[in-house]
């Protein structure tokens, strides 16, 4: 029996996710060997596999959604499946062919959802890659496998039917859219107070990027996730960096919650991260994330001053303080995870590299700006407090 390779979260170049867990399998085409993988849905987020090869070029990803169910078994990451299904076996296969004629590289079949590793995107022979595996999110009570440990590798000479390994059932527990308003414009509360939000300049201080073909590399994305970056931020001590944007709806499936298919996408992140090295440090996830009553995401970073009276969680507020964090450049890295086709608040349509126009994301756009810590206590605060008791 293989076994997976962890990578952690904050590894060299990963920009990794710290509500991820990466595995890898290093393997090699050989046309007399087809590897075999059985395993069962998780407890989480989201699962998929990513097959690269030689220069960490991807060939194929298969998200959970995409792999079809042993016989018997469920899928419970389609919209409206049991989330709790006792039976969620799933099987692929890795052949060190090329896909059949007009085919991809990945063909999913129930009990035999292949990843055609023979060739490159673009046809050239492949000889060698890489199985990524990665699980956001495991849902409370479970551990980081998701409940359900990791899928079982095995070699199978190509010819031989080998797929009725049985796999153990053990779960692992542990104790249309409107039409939107200017990004800058999130600041302001209701018209009555405008004055409150014309203190600060309406322009966002915050650049953001897609990342580019190599950092694209690197990453081997998943399909349809969707990662921009944004430019350094200014670590100055009498200063805070406030940022607001639209929350976009994810599953709640931390709380055992299934999928419902209606929602923006299946996860979203704020991480810190190295400019060299690419080093994670911390990350924000959605399910983390205190969301205020008008579904918008209000984040205020210190750099080392003390944090406002008034910026608490239940008037709605995150705060991070990264004094902490090494005194190194940092970036700030948005993941938008499993985008609905429906949702077209992202970046997706932005080329490589190039810098996000605020218009393209409209209220989804994290706007950033670098502000006094005075600007919450006489102003923002006060805007919330005049308001509620004049209303």
């Amino acid at each position: 029996m293989q076994k997976w390779i962890q990578q952690p979260s904050n590894s060299l170049l990963m920009l990794g996710d710290f509500n991820a867990n990466y595995y890898v399998f290093p393997y090699e085409v050989n046309p007399d060997i087809e590897i075999v993988i059985k395993g069962q849905f998780p407890y989480a987020r989201y699962m998929s596999f990513t097959l690269a090869g030689q220069i960490d070029t991807v060939i194929a990803t298969a998200s959970d959604r995409m792999l079809i169910p042993d016989p018997g078994s469920t899928n419970p990451f389609l919209p409206g499946a049991d989330w709790n299904a006792d039976n969620r076996n799933y099987t692929i296969k890795i052949r060190s062919t090329a896909p059949p004629q007009g085919s991809d590289h990945f063909v999913p079949e129930a009990g035999n959802n292949t990843l055609y590793a023979g060739t490159l995107k673009d046809g050239t022979p492949n000889r060698f890659g890489l199985i990524g595996l990665r699980i956001y999110v495991p849902s409370i009570g479970y551990d980081q496998t998701g409940g359900v440990g990791l899928p079982k590798i095995t070699y199978c000479a190509a010819k031989k039917n080998c797929l009725n390994t049985s796999i153990s059932g053990t779960v692992c527990k542990t104790t249309q859219p409107k039409n939107l308003i200017n990004p800058a414009d999130v600041f302001t509360k209701e018209t009555s107070f405008q004055y409150c939000c014309d203190m600060v300049d309406q322009n966002c201080d915050l650049t953001w990027s897609r990342i580019g073909v190599i950092a694209t590399r690197i990453l081997q994305p998943d399909l349809n996730t969707v990662y921009i970056l944004s430019n350094q931020i200014k670590r100055d001590p009498g200063k805070l960096l406030f940022i607001r944007w639209k929350a976009p709806t994810f599953p709640d499936t931390y709380h055992n919650i299934g999928i419902l298919g209606n929602e923006n996408m299946r996860y979203w992140s704020m991480s810190f991260i190295t400019r060299v090295g690419l080093f994670g440090l911390y990350t924000l996830g959605d399910f983390q994330t205190v969301i205020d009553k008008n579904g918008y995401v209000n984040l205020v970073i210190s750099f080392g001053a003390s944090r406002p009276s008034c910026v608490t969680t239940e008037n709605g507020f995150n705060w991070i303080d990264i004094s902490n964090l090494p005194l190194v450049p940092l970036t700030l890295f948005y993941r938008n995870n499993q985008v609905s086709q429906v949702f077209p608040y992202t970046a997706k349509n932005v080329p490589e590299g190039q810098i996000v126009p605020p218009k393209v994301m409209g209220e989804y756009y994290p706007c950033g700006k670098y502000v006094h810590p005075l600007y919450f206590n006489s102003c923002y605060c006060d805007c919330n407090y005049n308001y509620e008791n004049n209303k």
